[in-house]
């Protein structure tokens, strides 16, 4: 059975340098880290601050895309752990095929990984499922009893996934792409 998860953390795997997106659920005390690559931990971040830019960054233009193709996105699921890694799908409604909320004809089954689908959902606020199966066989179980015990065994958890460093990764990226912007905008190369 699908249930929906949320993205309850961005952090930053210290022992491995890899960013790790933390799924979870406000009623159950699993959680599902899933490591993610920098590039896409960082349209997460950028996602989830709701930051705008002047022009669609890669996701964006993805969307774009399928929302010009009379398409929307419709939902992510997280669907398969094998070998370590997940595996999951972007769920598209075709809206020249149904106007039925729920019409099964007009769903296409987009294989990704999880990491793009998660930024896409972020961007577009829609839900992302993954299974009991996953969160059993993937998940870290945090303690059942009240929410302070909870907290503590999360913080256990991130103990070595330091959040400022992350923070400045991404803090150090941006000032990059604004120097390089400045470059630009004074003469510099442009793309052909």
């Amino acid at each position: 059975m699908l249930k929906e998860v949320k993205v309850k953390a961005l952090v930053l795997d210290k022992n491995h340098n890899t960013p790790v997106v933390i799924l979870g659920t406000d009623d159950n005390p699993m959680v599902l880290p899933i490591w993610i690559g920098s590039c896409e931990a960082m349209a997460l971040s950028l996602a989830l601050e709701n930051a705008d830019f002047p022009r669609p960054l890669t996701h964006d233009l993805l969307v774009n895309t399928i929302e010009a193709l009379d398409a929307q996105v419709f939902k992510v699921v997280i669907d398969s752990l094998r070998d370590n890694t997940y595996y999951a799908k972007l769920v598209i409604k075709d809206l020249a095929y149904s106007d039925l909320e729920d019409d099964p004809g007009a769903m296409i089954e987009i294989d990704c990984r999880p990491s793009d689908a998660i930024v896409i959902a972020t961007k577009k606020n829609i839900p992302i499922y993954t299974s009991d199966e996953i969160m059993l066989e993937g998940g870290i179980k945090l303690s059942e009893n009240p929410q302070k015990e909870d907290e503590e065994e999360f913080n256990k958890f991130v103990e070595n996934m330091h959040i400022e460093d992350f923070r400045n990764y991404f803090r150090d990226a941006e000032n990059e792409n604004k120097d390089e912007k400045k470059d630009e905008e004074n003469g510099g190369e442009e793309d052909s």
